[in-house]
């Protein structure tokens, strides 16, 4: 379909990809966070409640989080191509815009510190029930990837909810026309 027979600028049709871009990227690393750390711990829950040590489980649960890091890194490079188009198309840096870029990229940045530095390490470590040091090092990567996990979720919400807040500032509600009385 041909932009200007559509009567659409090249500006708008950029914009318009940039929102749907950035709207899906940040959805699923919002939804799909949330989605894994809700599951890990029902696994586990249940895993426990079967007589299987939180360890073992938490370290059966690794696969998961592996193949959710690739998915991440994928939607985090679909949402820095939005932003890229979002300021190509816009060229203005408004509060709002640098608030939304800057929770964007913490998300991109949480979602490599996970990929890139928590994953691998964890996947180093082979759990052995007498290997205290393992378990140890299992738990603090554990707990920083909890708090990884956090920032993503958060950022990613954050980023999602700003253009709400800006254009609802932007365009008030249009006022109902005045109809003259029928006499």
């Amino acid at each position: 379909m041909n932009v200007k027979a559509a009567g659409l600028g090249e500006v708008e049709v950029m914009s318009s990809l940039a929102y749907t871009l950035r709207v899906v990227a940040l959805s699923i690393m919002f939804g799909g966070s949330v989605s894994v750390i809700f599951c890990a711990m029902a696994l586990i829950s249940s895993a426990h409640q079967h007589g299987v040590a939180t360890a073992d489980a938490a370290a059966a649960n690794a696969p998961m989080f592996t193949m959710f890091s690739i998915v991440l890194m994928f939607w985090a490079f679909v949402l820095l191509v939005g932003e890229a188009l979002s300021y190509a198309a816009q060229r203005k840096l408004t509060l709002s815009t640098k608030a939304r870029f800057a929770s964007s990229l913490l998300c991109v940045a949480a979602a490599m510190v996970l990929k890139f530095g928590i994953i691998p390490q964890m996947e180093q470590i082979t759990l052995k029930p007498d290997d205290q040091k393992a378990h140890a090092a299992f738990k603090k990567l554990h707990s920083v990837s909890r708090a990884d996990f956090m920032v993503i979720i958060v950022t990613a919400l954050v980023s999602l909810l700003i253009p709400g807040f800006e254009s609802s500032r932007k365009d008030p509600a249009p006022k109902p026309e005045e109809t003259p009385a029928v006499s």
